[in-house]
């Protein structure tokens, strides 16, 4: 198997650089393909802000990746860039993104909102998400379409997820349950585990057959759906020699990034890290080990081939 997958190293310095593109045969470990990511980018936040590469989606002729403000497109056999867009009046921020329809949807989350585009990076509209915080989590409301002059940069739902479930785009945010996009009716509710029901913060909401997985970033899980009893939480083996150079703003076993084929799951990690889960079993089978500093965090990961 072949994956594609982004990181952001946070707190680099203006300069530095500040995530990576590798690609990785998961059979040997081996790095198939790496560039270093070093654009200019707006340090607004130690912790990421609007450094690395974000979402990645892997069409049939080319790979398509963002990072906070825009996509970049490769060439699908070389990884070469054929061609670069900015949006920064729409997009910031991004974390996720998905390609349905011959259209690309962004999480644009500083805002709040999601971008649609054409192919050709022409948009298409702009939705501000609306909802309103509960007791321990929060809800999606409704949509509506501004213009980038009407938009805001509250974060206040902080939109980091978006899919395919169903045949149609579904998306979340960090602490909400997974929404269609069209109608705005729940698609899964909000994974939560155990007798308290605890709720959790959530990366890379996706439908897995009839099921959803999750990452649970706040238990350094995989979550697994399990019908109407919320969801199974998988632990992430933690790393035992990160290098903690920040530990106040950078955590080991973040997990964010979620791929999936018939026979395994995976789940990217910080340290940079790669888990593979037996699909069928549930079980740990093995990881790939990107880099040990604790800074170099997993964004996004797809499997090419």
């Amino acid at each position: 198997m072949k994956l594609i997958c982004t990181t952001v190293i946070r707190a680099a310095k203006q300069g530095d650089v500040h995530g990576g593109l590798y690609v990785i045969e998961t059979e040997s470990g081996e790095v198939l393909y790496y560039a270093p990511y070093e654009k200019d980018f707006i340090n607004d936040n130690e912790r990421g802000g609007e450094r690395g590469l974000r979402g990645i989606s892997v069409l049939h002729d080319r790979i398509i990746i963002s990072d906070s403000g825009g996509f970049i497109e490769l060439d699908k056999e070389t990884y070469e860039i054929k061609r670069t867009f900015e949006d920064r009046d729409h997009l910031k921020s991004v974390h996720e993104i998905v390609v349905h329809d011959d259209h690309i949807f962004a999480t644009s989350t500083a805002y709040d909102a999601i971008a649609k585009y054409d192919l050709d990076f022409n948009l298409v509209d702009f939705w501000k998400i609306n909802g309103e915080s509960l007791q321990d989590h929060k809800i999606l409301t409704g949509k509506e379409s501004i213009t980038s002059s009407e938009k805001t940069e509250e974060d206040e739902f902080h939109i980091n997820s978006i899919c395919i479930a169903n045949g149609r785009v579904a998306f979340s945010g960090l602490l909400t349950p997974l929404y269609d996009l069209e109608t705005m009716e729940e698609v899964c509710a909000i994974p939560s585990f155990g007798p308290n029901n605890m709720k959790s913060f959530v990366h890379n909401f996706y439908q897995i057959d009839d099921s959803f997985a999750a990452n649970l970033t706040t238990f350094s899980s995989l979550g697994l759906s399990a019908g109407s009893n919320g969801f199974t939480a998988l632990p992430i083996p933690r790393t035992k020699n990160a290098q903690f150079v920040v530990d106040d703003i950078a955590k080991n076993n973040w997990n964010r990034g979620l791929a999936f084929d018939d026979d395994y799951i995976l789940v990217g990690s910080s340290p940079a890290r790669i888990i593979i889960y037996n699909r069928n079993t549930g079980q740990f089978d093995s990881e790939i080990k990107l880099e040990s500093e604790i800074r170099h965090a997993i964004h996004g990961l797809e499997i090419i081939e």
